[in-house]
């Protein structure tokens, strides 16, 4: 078996690993949303036991924030994960206002990007049928005024054109998008590499 197989069969198994279901004793809870409805609750691990489990099952994992945008009273946070030479970005937004929403910002991106490898993946499906049902009609839903402001500040920032950028993905107007397609549209927005 040549080097490149084993590394692939090595990262594989890390994704096969990190994708495993967690214990209950570090899953936390916490009001993820409030509507009509009434609170909405949802299940997340805290950064601390992300970054146990990430060195648990791959030391040489390495983590960077690659861009801090304010956004009027809103930061957003772009964090990257890099396992095995693979790097993926999550993005984590709080307030600006004070140092609390900043650090939120910054461990919400570490434990999305966390997620792209699989971890806590599982919590996503947790749940009665109902809650699923709920979770794909949110993300069904309109996108938020946080995410548009998000949008619209990160192509400022990189005098990108969003409709442009929108509709090349969606072929929609950024207004239009539903929330998960504006999170990838915003992933989009962050990762592109603009020419000095």
């Amino acid at each position: 078996m040549n080097a490149l197989a084993i590394e692939e069969k090595e990262f594989r198994a890390i994704l096969e690993e990190l994708s495993r279901p967690l214990p209950e004793s570090v899953i936390r809870q916490r009001v993820g949303w409030i509507d009509s409805e009434g609170e909405h609750w949802i299940d997340y691990i805290e950064w601390q036991t992300a970054a146990e489990i990430l060195d648990r099952v791959c030391t040489n994992w390495s983590y960077e924030v690659r861009d801090v945008t304010v956004i009027n009273d809103l930061v957003a946070v772009t964090a990257a994960i890099t396992i095995k030479g693979v790097t993926r970005c999550g993005v984590g937004v709080g307030s600006a206002t004070d140092e609390t929403g900043i650090k939120r910002a910054e461990t919400d991106a570490l434990r999305r990007a966390a997620v792209k490898f699989g971890l806590a993946r599982s919590l996503y499906y947790r749940g009665d049928a109902k809650r699923r049902i709920r979770a794909v009609s949110d993300s069904e839903s309109p996108a938020t005024e946080k995410q548009l402001a998000a949008i619209y500040a990160i192509a400022k920032a990189k005098s990108l054109d969003v409709q442009l950028e929108s509709h090349a993905l969606f072929r929609e107007e950024p207004e239009k998008l539903t929330r998960s397609r504006a999170s990838e549209l915003i992933d989009h927005l962050r990762n592109v590499r603009v020419r000095a």
